[in-house]
């Protein structure tokens, strides 16, 4: 067996360590160089194509099946709304956000938002009927700042913004 012996540092060597030590931790303290989110403060601007929670236009929807044949989790089902008309259901629970339902809807009746932070009290809430799909969900904003990364002169920069990002498309 072999034995690593540590090093033995003179007085001036380990002084240095810790003056080199408190150098880097007053310099993070003045200039801090760090990439931290404050979520849920701020929030990271996410892209255009970001596949967050789901809304349904019931208008454009002409009950094809494409989305429920489509789906690889069978996470969408079709139920009759409240005109008799079928529509889709989505189970929450087991979708895994592919969004091939959306893709693959011939009249665009699927919505993609930037909504993915959402919490349910128990599993029967995560199935959204019809008649929770056409309500857009009602968001409550914590963050006061957007927050995106870019690289200026070779370095990686946070760059914070007042201008909060549209986490639901508008209507075309």
């Amino acid at each position: 067996m072999v034995r690593v012996k540590s090093p033995e540092l003179n007085f001036i060597e380990r002084m240095k360590g810790h003056l080199d030590a408190l150098r880097v931790g007053l310099r993070e303290a003045i200039k801090p160089t760090r990439l931290t989110v404050q979520y849920p403060r701020e929030r990271r601007k996410l892209p255009d194509n970001f596949r967050g929670m789901l809304i349904l236009d019931v208008n454009g929807c002409i009950s094809c099946f494409q989305c429920a044949f489509i789906c690889p989790a069978n996470a969408i089902v079709m139920k009759r709304g409240p005109d008799g008309k079928l529509y889709p259901c989505v189970n929450y629970a087991k979708c895994i956000f592919c969004h091939f339902c959306a893709e693959t809807c011939t009249k665009g009746a699927w919505k993609s938002t930037k909504v993915m932070d959402v919490a349910f009290e128990n599993e029967e809430e995560m199935l959204l009927t019809t008649e929770k799909l056409i309500k857009p969900p009602k968001l409550g904003r914590e963050e006061e700042k957007t927050v995106s990364y870019e690289i200026k002169n070779g370095e990686l920069i946070l760059v914070k913004s007042d201008k909060l990002d549209e986490l639901i498309p508008k209507n075309e």
